[in-house]
């Protein structure tokens, strides 16, 4: 797998670089020019069939950024984002990725959402010696190249696979309920093998037998034949991985079919989206997740302010794009604490090394639910290999009752109590 994704990457990268000149040199960064501004490059879909989460990523980093500036910024220096729009297409990400560091010289690259899009596009911060650091990908690989240059902040799928996984089984055990099958629903890409792979090995730690495994296309225009294959399935759990078209699809289709697993459980993904939850109504009541953040579980000041910002609630995407800001504002601190100068090697320096505990240089705490960011040295888990990771990361488990998305799971922080079977209604 890891040969045919490096063959694949570099063919992206041979067909989609393109010299660009501005003035300065590949390797220098905005800050050499003016000394006071960090300029973070936002790399996301801003257009295409993902657009509505990169709008919520950007309403998480501008909130971060301007909360930040307007108090005053980091020892004497500001913040700024200049966008670039991948599109949602790997190739497309790879060129964005370049225009960025090398024709507005941004100091440190945040994206890209899409892991397949990340895997592109993480080697040009690589090549350039520019930091990329990704808030939202999950996919495994992403840390396994050995680059230098790139950090995750967000919990691998690994770990959304490992607390979905649990939970289920934490649940049906308290409850007497003997919960035995699970049913798997994910898109054909790469991350949704990984699902797979993941759902699988942790069912098999914990008992579940797997009843069956129903893949569809990315962007699919139709699902009634994959409803129709997880119905007769019949499994007692059903676990699902879309972005949010398919998400959508995916819960009206369950409708119209009258599928209705007892447990539906998603990783959050598209299923958290201000877009979805207005196309699917009372269809979603019921189901599922493991969630980076929850509304008024943590950080309810924060979120509150965001949501006046933005005029939309919190959620994941918008939380870990937040964080991520917050995080590189801390190295920035860090940096300048120490009388040395911002620079993309003082930054990528001072991420390897970076521990922030519960809260970051300005008192605001951290919102995810861990408590902890480091990113790793090079580590290995399950026969993968991770580095530059936050392996504090873990997940919250929510549930949507009434329209609103409240924590269930782990009981210390549950906001409600699990509803079984699940409503759809």
């Amino acid at each position: 797998m890891k040969k045919l994704i490096a063959l694949l990457l570099a063919m992206v990268m041979v067909f989609g670089l393109v010299a660009c000149g501005s003035g300065e040199t590949a390797g220098e960064s905005s800050t050499a020019a003016d000394g006071k501004t960090i300029v973070i490059g936002g790399l996301y879909p801003l257009t295409g069939s993902a657009a509505s989460s990169g709008k919520t990523m950007q309403f998480g980093i501008n909130y971060a950024i301007d909360k930040i500036n307007n108090a005053g910024g980091i020892n004497g220096h500001k913040l700024k984002v200049v966008w670039g729009d991948t599109q949602g297409d790997p190739a497309v990400g790879v060129t964005e990725a370049e225009r960025l560091i090398t024709e507005e010289n941004v100091d440190i690259v945040m994206g890209c959402y899409q892991s397949g899009v990340t895997l592109t596009a993480e080697a040009i911060g690589e090549q350039y010696g520019c930091p990329f650091i990704t808030a939202n990908a999950t996919s495994e690989e992403l840390t396994a190249q050995g680059y230098e240059y790139f950090f995750r902040l967000a919990p691998t799928n690994m770990m959304f696979l490992r607390d979905m996984v649990q939970f289920c089984k934490a649940y049906s055990d308290d409850n007497s309920l003997n919960l035995k099958t699970v049913a798997i629903c994910v898109d054909n890409t790469e991350v949704g093998q990984q699902t797979i792979d993941y759902a699988e090995y942790w069912c098999g730690e914990t008992g579940l037998e797997i009843a069956g495994v129903v893949t569809h296309a990315s962007g699919a225009a139709d699902l009634t034949s994959e409803v129709l294959q997880l119905k007769s399935l019949n499994a007692d759990i059903l676990i699902a991985d879309q972005y949010v078209s398919d998400a959508i699809l995916l819960t009206n289709t369950m409708n119209e079919q009258g599928y209705k697993p007892g447990i539906m459980i998603v990783k959050a993904n598209g299923y958290t989206e201000a877009d979805y939850v207005a196309a699917v109504g009372e269809k979603l009541n019921g189901i599922t997740m493991a969630t980076e953040f929850i509304e008024g579980a943590k950080g309810a000041d924060i979120s509150d302010a965001f949501k006046e910002f933005s005029g939309e609630a919190m959620n994941g995407h918008s939380a870990e794009a937040y964080t991520v800001v917050y995080t590189i504002a801390e190295a920035v601190y860090n940096i300048t604490g120490r009388g040395e100068e911002v620079s993309r090697d003082s930054l990528q320096a001072e991420l390897a090394q970076i521990s922030i505990k519960d809260k970051f240089f300005d008192g605001s705490e951290i919102i995810m639910p861990y408590n902890t960011i480091e990113f790793c040295e090079k580590t290995a888990v399950m026969d993968t290999e991770y580095l530059h990771t936050n392996m504090a990361g873990c997940l919250t488990i929510a549930q949507y009752q009434d329209g609103k998305l409240y924590a269930v799971y782990p009981k210390e922080a549950a906001q409600k109590e699990v509803q079984y079977p699940a409503a759809f209604n």
